[in-house]
């Protein structure tokens, strides 16, 4: 909760973030009204203006994005950096190649995506799903 601050600042970063939907979809089997809080946490911060949240539908089947995570950064001077995270290591990646690469398949994975609108509907949904 404390690195979500950095999203209420006066002048708060854009953020693009895509989820698969399958992670709207998994139980939190021990607390089951966990679900339907981030779900609508989800969705409030989804509608605000520096936010947006982006679904890629099961439907999509196998996709890049399900090779693992990443986070593309855009310093104020234009450079970019990323960051690539899978269960062994988490990688800082500078060089202009790889953050290339990263941002390509960002793209890619991006077109799966439902638009923004789309995919908070379906958050909203999948929320329903959890309500007792």
């Amino acid at each position: 909760m404390e690195r979500q601050e950095i999203l209420r600042r006066p002048r708060p970063p854009q953020l693009i973030a895509v989820l698969d939907e399958a992670v709207l979809r998994r139980p939190v089997l021990d607390q089951p009204g966990l679900m339907l809080e981030q779900r609508e946490h989800l969705v409030e911060l989804a509608t605000q203006e520096h936010i947006q949240v982006h679904v890629v539908p099961v439907d999509a089947g196998m996709y890049l994005g399900l090779a693992g995570q990443f986070i593309i950064a855009e310093m104020p001077d234009g450079e970019r950096v990323a960051h690539a995270d899978n269960q062994l290591i988490a990688q800082f990646v500078d060089t202009s190649t790889d953050v290339a690469k990263l941002a390509k398949t960002w793209e890619i994975v991006r077109n799966e995506a439902l638009p923004r609108r789309q995919s908070i509907e379906l958050i909203k949904e999948v929320a329903k799903s959890w309500m007792p």
